[in-house]
Formats: C-alpha cells, sequence, structure tokens
C-alpha cells in the first residue's frame, strides 16, 4: 500500500484502477495513454525552459560568459559529474524513476546541470549562431515527431543497433579528441545530428506506445528524459556543425 502511494496518477482524468492494469502503454487504454503523453511533453517543456534559464547567464551576461570562458573549467567538471550521475539515477534504477517526489528531483538536478553544460558550450559561440541552431533543431524535431507519430514502420526493434551506432560514435569522438581534422569532425556532427535523428523517432514511438515496444504507464520520468537527451543532443551538433565561434 505505502509503495502505491508513492506513484503519481496520471493526468488526463484516467481512471487509477484501470491504469494499474494496464502495465504497458501498448496494453493501456486511450485515456491512459492520453495521459501519459501529455504528462511526458509538460515535463519535456519545463526541462526545455530551465534548461535555457540555466544557461542564458553564459551566453546573455558578457561577465559570466567571460568568467566561463576563463575560470570556468573546475564548474564545468562538478557539473558533468552530477550530470552523469543523476542520468545513470534515472536510467538504471527504476524504482527511482518511478518514486515520487524523488524521481522529480533527479530529473531537476540532470536539467540544471546540463543547463550549466549548454550554457558553457555555448558561451563559445555567437548569439546568432545559437539561434539558428535553435531554429534548426525546432524544426527538424518537429518534422521528426510527426514522422514518428504517423509513419506505419516500428522503430521500438532498433535499440540495439542505435545503442552500438552510439558506442562507435562514442570512440569516433574520443579519437578526434586527440587528432582535431576538421573534415572527420564534420563527418561526426553529421552522423551525430542523424543518429540522434533516429533516436528521437525511437523515443517518441516508445512513449505514444504504437511499436513492438513501450514504455510502462509509470515511466513518464524516463520518456521525457530520453526526449530531453535528444534534443539536447541534436542541439549541440548541429550548433558544433554550422555556429560561428565568437
Amino acid at each position: 500500500m505505502e509503495h502505491a502511494q508513492e506513484r503519481e496518477p496520471l493526468l488526463g482524468g484516467a481512471d487509477p484502477a484501470a491504469a494499474s492494469e494496464n502495465q504497458f502503454l501498448k496494453d493501456a487504454s486511450t485515456a491512459v495513454r492520453a495521459g501519459f503523453i501529455q504528462k511526458v511533453y509538460g515535463i519535456l517543456f519545463a526541462q526545455l525552459l530551465v534548461t535555457a534559464v540555466v544557461a542564458y547567464p553564459f551566453v546573455g551576461i558578457h561577465s559570466v560568459k567571460v568568467w566561463a570562458r576563463q575560470q570556468g573549467f573546475p564548474l564545468l567538471v562538478v557539473c558533468l559529474v552530477l550530470n552523469v550521475a543523476f542520468l545513470c539515477s534515472l536510467s538504471c534504477c527504476q524504482d527511482l524513476a518511478r518514486k515520487v517526489p524523488t524521481n522529480y528531483l533527479l530529473l531537476f538536478g540532470f536539467t540544471a546541470t546540463e543547463g550549466v553544460l549548454v550554457g558553457v558550450i555555448c558561451s563559445v559561440y555567437t548569439i546568432n549562431s545559437i539561434l539558428f541552431a535553435v531554429a534548426a533543431t525546432s524544426f527538424l524535431v518537429g518534422g521528426l515527431s510527426c514522422y514518428a507519430m504517423y509513419t506505419q514502420s516500428d522503430f521500438t526493434t532498433m535499440g540495439p543497433y542505435l545503442f552500438s551506432a552510439m558506442i562507435v560514435l562514442m570512440i569516433f569522438g574520443l579519437f578526434l579528441a586527440f587528432f582535431p581534422i576538421p573534415f572527420l569532425q564534420t563527418v561526426y556532427c553529421c552522423i551525430g545530428i542523424l543518429l540522434f535523428s533516429f533516436y528521437l523517432i525511437y523515443d517518441t514511438q516508445l512513449i505514444m506506445g504504437k511499436g513492438e515496444l513501450a514504455l510502462g504507464i509509470d515511466d513518464y520520468v524516463l520518456g521525457a528524459l530520453m526526449l530531453y537527451v535528444d534534443i539536447v543532443q541534436i542541439f549541440l551538433y548541429i550548433l558544433q556543425l554550422l555556429g560561428d565561434r565568437s
């Protein structure tokens, strides 16, 4: 009984008794699915808003921008460590990701530290480049989300292939860290945009519950986290590919 009370009811006016009978979205009623999707995208919007607020001083305030470039490395390391810790807690511990308010606190910690990391990265680019990357990301994410919702193709079975591609991309990135060849960096960014575009389609279909695989009805925080990571990565790769450094 105590465990059941730790979980927050779904939005949308769904019957809690009916929701508890449907463990996975693909088996859930239309009302439960609608409530789950509403909640995921509401959390996602809040995450993007927090990220923008946290990142703004590193871009819009000159003194903070100069400090980040000259003395911001310790802050960057601390935020990176905390960011990975929050991410692992939410991704690897399902109980934490489903327990209210622990899941929201962990998600806020991840989002805030991600906002600092994004802000520090953006501090080396011009404001026009950042705005262009935001616009390009919005257009791409909107188009891919619509495609994921309405296509008849099932991308939820591609998980192992996408994970393998991500490992290869990480190894490629480590190689470029030691051998920064401009042409290969361009290729790296293009592959990153393509990979996380596929991830966005994959994660969107998991959240919609329309494929062979789907999230559970209590995994709304995990669903928002997955979409958020996809969007931020697409933005950063576009910025790195097309942005002008200030």
